[in-house]
This record gives C-alpha cells, sequence and structure tokens, in this order.
C-alpha cells in the first residue's frame, strides 16, 4: 500500500521529482510535428543525406548532438559548426555540409512516407575535401 502511495504522489501534490516522477517527458501527448535540427552531407550531383552522429558531434546519443546543433543554432554559431561538422566529413562524394532546422511530420514519418514539412538553412560551408 505504501509504494502504490509514493507512486501517486507526484500527481497528486503535483510535483515532480527524483525518485517519484511521473516521467512527464514520456506521458504527455505530442503534436503530430516536430521541429529538428540536422546536418546534411549535399554532393555535387544534388543529392544529399544525413550525416552520422560521430560526424555531426563527439557523442553517440542523438538527444546530446541535436541539443549541442540547436545550441548552436540559437546562438548564431551555425556557420562554426557547420566548419567543425564539415572538417570530420571523409567522404570525397560530399562537397558541403548543410546545418538545418527541419519539421517534419510524425505519423507520415512513422509509416515509412516522406515526412519533411519546411526546411531553414542556418549555414552551409564547403568541405576540406573541396
Amino acid at each position: 500500500m505504501v509504494v502504490v502511495g509514493l507512486m501517486v504522489a507526484p500527481v497528486v501534490f503535483d510535483h515532480d521529482s527524483h525518485p517519484l516522477s511521473t516521467y512527464p517527458m514520456y506521458s504527455s501527448a505530442r503534436g503530430r510535428e516536430v521541429t529538428l535540427p540536422a546536418a546534411l552531407a549535399l554532393t555535387d550531383e544534388g543529392t544529399e543525406e544525413r550525416l552520422s552522429l560521430g560526424v555531426i558531434g563527439a557523442s553517440s546519443d542523438p538527444l546530446i548532438v541535436a541539443g549541442e546543433l540547436r545550441t548552436a543554432i540559437r546562438n548564431g554559431r551555425a556557420v562554426e559548426r557547420c566548419e567543425e561538422i564539415a572538417a570530420r566529413v571523409d567522404d570525397p562524394a560530399v562537397d558541403a555540409v548543410a546545418v538545418v532546422m527541419e519539421r517534419h511530420d510524425v505519423i507520415a514519418q512513422v509509416e515509412g512516407e516522406p515526412s519533411l514539412l519546411a526546411r531553414t538553412v542556418y549555414a552551409t560551408c564547403a568541405t576540406e575535401q573541396q
């Protein structure tokens, strides 16, 4: 009975903290659209693809890498971040890197359909191979 009371306490007292948490990041409804930062590899043929987490940042955690990219955009350092990423690209087919914010339809993405709704480019820079 005590355990059940402790689990319900954060909801009853409207206080969320460790170790008693409602985990609001997982328990609240999300919208159909999501805006995410990304770094894209651009080729001279006009193709583009997402760069790996290892090329974009020094972590394998997508939340950390996305947070670093989002912070660079917000702080007006997108060009500097783009150049750092471009210096790590080791593919002669990639001519440039673009740092962008993209808005996606989550349902379409889950269903394997095209999901890109909008893209804002904050920086484009050449790779060192160029």
